[in-house]
Formats: structure tokens, sequence, C-alpha cells
């Protein structure tokens, strides 16, 4: 272990894991939570800030509001949409606007009497 930990003051050698790997679905969900907490935090503070400065009480409810919006905003604009996966279900529905009936070889057990 010792050989591998670099002299003191110099930098540590890079990992060999390859830098274009994606990220976790917990990675995902925590950079959105982060996001949204921190829009929330920040923009609401700023308006607890200015109420108090101000003697009001309405910009807290408003840095509230604007940053939870700006953070869904960024949210969307860095994840975007979640793409379908391939070979799904298909979602055509007939004219009357019900869902088709599933083709004979695709019933379910119930289905086939």
């Amino acid at each position: 272990m010792a050989e591998d930990s670099p002299a003191r003051g110099e930098a540590r050698p890079r990992s060999t894991e390859p830098a274009d790997r994606q990220p976790s679905g917990a990675d995902i969900g925590w950079g959105i939570t982060g996001t949204l907490l921190s829009g929330i935090i920040v923009w609401g503070g700023a308006g607890v800030l200015l109420d108090r400065w101000l003697e009001t009480r309405v910009f807290a409810l408003v840095g509230l509001i604007l940053g939870l919006g700006t953070a869904v905003y960024l949210v969307v604009v860095k994840y975007g949409a979640v793409d379908p996966p391939a070979g799904g279900r298909p979602t055509s529905t007939t004219r009357g606007g019900q869902r088709s009936r599933p083709p004979e070889y695709r019933k379910t057990q119930k289905g086939r009497r």
C-alpha cells in the first residue's frame, strides 16, 4: 500500500478508469435532488433576506417559487426527457380512442379460453 501512495506534495496518479463513463441512476438522482434543493434554498434564502431588509413578507414565497422553477428548468436542460426503451410496447389506439386488442400470439393465459 505504501508503495502506491505518492510522496508528500506530489500529485496522485490518474485512475485507469475511462473518462467517458456513464453516470449510474443513483448519480443522476442525487444530481437532480441536489439541483432542486439548492435552487429552493438559495433563491428562498435570498427572498428571506430581502424580506428582512425591506420588512415585507412576500419575497420569501417569490424566492421559493422562482428557485423551484429555475431548478426544474436546469434539470430539464441538463438531463432532458427519458427516451422510451427500444422495442417497448406500442401505444397505438383505435379510432374510438380505446386501446386495440393484442394479437393472438400475445394474449395472456386468461385470454386463451
